[in-house]
Parts: C-alpha cells; sequence; structure tokens
C-alpha cells in the first residue's frame, strides 16, 4: 500500500465533517463554481455554489470528507467541459481561503489557512515551469536525435529530481510530501559510468529509468485516478520519456495496463484514455500503437467499456491506419488542378514528394504553409516537390485558389483539390485534422507522416534527414 492510501485509511477513522473554502477567482466570468474530485482528467462535481455580493464563492458543507485530493471545479466557456484545479482537504486545515488568478490557478495563489495547500500550490507552480522545459527539450531531442539536446534532457531531469528532493528535506512531512515522494523522478546515481557513446548512454540511462519509474508508487489503486499528477507522469513515462518506437511503447503500455488490474476503475479509464489519445497522436509511428491497442484488447474483449460500436468503429479506423504505416506505398489517388486538369501522385517525379493536405480556413494551415514555402527554396535543388491539396469541395473549391493567390506560393508547386471528391482524399489519407503532411520517396513509399502543425525547425529537421 502506498504512503498516501495508508494515509488516506487511517484518516478515514476519524475524518473531521465537511469544508468551509473561501475562492476568490481574477478573470473568471461565471457565477457557478462546484466542489468535487477528479477522476483522471475529468472533473467530478459533488455540490455547487453561486457567487456571493462580494465577488467570492463559499464552498462549504458539513457532508463527512476524508482527507485528500479535491477539486475545485470552473468554466472556461459557455459550452466548455468542466475544469479543475487541486487542493488539500487535511484535518485542522479545513477552514481556508485561496484567491487566485483562473488562467494560471498555481502561479501567484494567496493562501490563508491551510499550509498544506500552501506547499502543494508552490510545487505545482514550480512543476508546470520545468514540465514545459522537459516539452520542449524532449521535443528537440527526438526530432534533432544529437548529444547535445540529450544532454539538455539529463539536465532538466536533474533539476526537476533536485526540486523534489529540496521539497521533501524543506518541507514539513504532509499530504504535499508524501505526493511528491511518490513521484519521484528517477536518476541514475552519479556513480554510473559516463560512456564515451552517447547513444549508449542513453539506452543505459533508459534502461534504468524503466526499471525504477513506479518504485515509490502502486497505480494500481484509487490514487492514480484521484492525483492527476500519478496520470500525468504515466503520460510522460509512455510517451516522452520511452524511447520514440512504436514497439517499445507497445511493451510499456502493455506493462502499465498491468499494473493497473488491481484497479480496474484505473485500468478501464486509462485504457480507453490511451485509445483515445492515440487516435490524435501522429508522430513518431504513434499510429502502429493505436492499431497494436485495437488488436490486442479491443477486438478481444479486453476492453470492458467499448460498446460493439466502439469496437467496430475503432477496427475500421485501424484498417485505414494499417494502410499508412511508414513504408507502406501511398493510395494511387488522382487530383485535380485549378484547370481541372487529372494529376496522378505517382506521376510526381520527385526524390522527396512532401504532400500536404489543407483547408483555406483552418488557421495552422495559414501558418504551416508559408514556412513550408520559406524552406522550400533551400530543399527544391535537393529533389523535394510539393503538393498542396485543398480539401473543399463542390461549390467551396474555389476558396482553394483564393487562398493559393493570396500565399504567392512558389510557381513550380503542384496545386490541387478533388472537386468532386472522386479520389475520396479524406479517407484514403485518413485525415482527422489539418494540416495533414506525408513526405513520400521517390517511389512513393510514407517515410513520414505527421497531422497538425509543425515548427519550422521541427519541419526543417525531418526535411534534412532524407535530403542531405
Amino acid at each position: 500500500m502506498s504512503l498516501l492510501c495508508a494515509l488516506l485509511l487511517g484518516a478515514a477513522l476519524h475524518a473531521e465533517n465537511g469544508c468551509e473554502i473561501t475562492v476568490k477567482l481574477e478573470n473568471y466570468r461565471y457565477d457557478t463554481l462546484w466542489f468535487g474530485t477528479s477522476f483522471g482528467k475529468r472533473a467530478v462535481p459533488d455540490f455547487a455554489v453561486a457567487i456571493q455580493p462580494d465577488g467570492t464563492f463559499l464552498l462549504k458543507t458539513g457532508k463527512p470528507l476524508e482527507q485528500g485530493m479535491y477539486a475545485i471545479i470552473y468554466k472556461r466557456t459557455p459550452n466548455s467541459s468542466l475544469q479543475f484545479f487541486q487542493c488539500w482537504l487535511v484535518d485542522g486545515q479545513r477552514k481556508f481561503s485561496i484567491e487566485t488568478n483562473i488562467s494560471i490557478p498555481y502561479e501567484k495563489p494567496v493562501i490563508v489557512g491551510s499550509p498544506e495547500n500552501q506547499a502543494l500550490f508552490s510545487y505545482l507552480r514550480q512543476m508546470n515551469f520545468e514540465d514545459k522545459r522537459m516539452d520542449e527539450v524532449v521535443a528537440q531531442e527526438r526530432f534533432l536525435q544529437t548529444a547535445e539536446f540529450y544532454r539538455q534532457r539529463v539536465m532538466v531531469e536533474e533539476e526537476i529530481r533536485h526540486l523534489q528532493d529540496s521539497l521533501i528535506s524543506n518541507t514539513k512531512a504532509g499530504f504535499t510530501t508524501r505526493l511528491v515522494q511518490q513521484t519521484l523522478f528517477p536518476v541514475p546515481p552519479k556513480s554510473t559510468p559516463k560512456k564515451g557513446n552517447w547513444q549508449q548512454e542513453v539506452r543505459e540511462r533508459w534502461l534504468y529509468q524503466r526499471a525504477h519509474f513506479f518504485d515509490n508508487g502502486n497505480i494500481g489503486t484509487p490514487d492514480f485516478t484521484r492525483h492527476l499528477q500519478w496520470l500525468d507522469r504515466t503520460d510522460f513515462f509512455l510517451l516522452s520519456l520511452a524511447p520514440a518506437d512504436p514497439d517499445t511503447v507497445k511493451t510499456l503500455v502493455d506493462m502499465v495496463l498491468k499494473r493497473l488490474e488491481a484497479y480496474p476503475d484505473g485500468y478501464d479509464y486509462y485504457q480507453k484514455y490511451l485509445v483515445n489519445s492515440f487516435t490524435k497522436l501522429s508522430k513518431f509511428r504513434n499510429d502502429e500503437v493505436y492499431v497494436y491497442l485495437v488488436h490486442n484488447y479491443l477486438e478481444t474483449g479486453k476492453a470492458k467499456w467499448a460498446s460493439a460500436n466502439d469496437v467496430n468503429n475503432a477496427t475500421y479506423i485501424a484498417s485505414q491506419m494499417e494502410l499508412l504505416f511508414e513504408g507502406k506505398d501511398a493510395p494511387p489517388v488522382t487530383m485535380f488542378d485549378r484547370e481541372n486538369n487529372p494529376v496522378k501522385l505517382y506521376d510526381i517525379s520527385a526524390k522527396l514528394t512532401l504532400l500536404l493536405f489543407y483547408m483555406p480556413d483552418c488557421g495552422h494551415c495559414k501558418r504551416e504553409i508559408p514556412e513550408i514555402a520559406k524552406m522550400y527554396e533551400h530543399y527544391s535543388g535537393k529533389g523535394l516537390k510539393v503538393a498542396a491539396v485543398c480539401l473543399k469541395s463542390g461549390s467551396d473549391t474555389p476558396s482553394c485558389w483564393e487562398f493559393t493567390e493570396s500565399q504567392n506560393l512558389p510557381k513550380d508547386w503542384y496545386l490541387l483539390a478533388d472537386p468532386n471528391r472522386q479520389a475520396n482524399l479524406i479517407s484514403m489519407f485518413s485525415v482527422r485534422s489539418y494540416p495533414r503532411l506525408f513526405l513520400l520517396d521517390a517511389d512513393k513509399k510514407i517515410v513520414y507522416k505527421q497531422s497538425g502543425e509543425m515548427a519550422e525547425w521541427q519541419l526543417e529537421a525531418v526535411l534534412g534527414r532524407f535530403l542531405k
């Protein structure tokens, strides 16, 4: 049993009644606030209160509440789902106040009457900063694959561990320190010898972290869904810390789900969460992980949450994805230029073809296409050709040509559309978000694909990998 579970179990035997939390939120436009818990990334309201004349909310109840993590739940827009930030409810600190900015709740809060929440908010503020740094350096390391960015990641990892160790040493033992202990970032001992080959060092570091990532916390308990930090760090383990290799990620998915079997609600939640997440993840061959989940969990009856319709839909999506795995031949489609002349994809002769699907009213596309045009001059001489395919059709097709005129695109680009949807491009290329990018080699085999906007340096790194 984890330390926090033991603490909660003991607390349940002598829990004080209720809570009285005064909340003042800067930049909050709505007149209702909720109090409750979280289940994974979903808010679970217990009760709601209306704003008071002085602009505060009084979250007050006499109902017995165990000590532990709770959620202050709010809306961002009228039609949005409920969102939340976290707080502790601790015996002896059940009457307190929080004043904060709803946009950045952990950044500069004023908390009176709860040292435990002061410690929690301070820690989460610092971790949010470190998490952003980590996201940036992981992306750089994965795209650029150099020793320099590996060293930067190591530095951030060690700074995160130093932050955690400092909080444990300098903060009175309590709920926050136990949460930090359970989510300590595994850093290999300093005595581990450095290798001359940095890639060998990467592997050894990963093997150590894989073996010790869950040493301090058991995810097979309700804490997994109650504490967002546990879910986030499990995501990090699968999607950022692990090598960007689908076979590795498949193995780790099995390992994580095996650990969750002791907590069926958490198992079902995270399995469904992974299926939904990998439907959208489009880099580093994550589509192969989605197909693995469908074949090995949904189609085998291991996904108790999935209806027959869920399984059928997932199987259909997986069948589309399998046809577009890296190394597969691109579909032999025919598209049309502005004069309605047919252009066959396989008639485009190039060392590397960048096939880009877009919508003219898509904000991400409006930013991405000029970036591609900027670097095209450099890579066109190395064998790159671009086919920009607008997915408007019928009477909306003219907006495609209006858009390309406004962008002043290179004259030798293939500017195409499918006005009558003869090629069924959205289905053939599994387009679910824009822009959708494919890189095809000289034989029109898929060598890279991604959905969504890419930063300029990411795009350049990928093109540079294939066009030396």
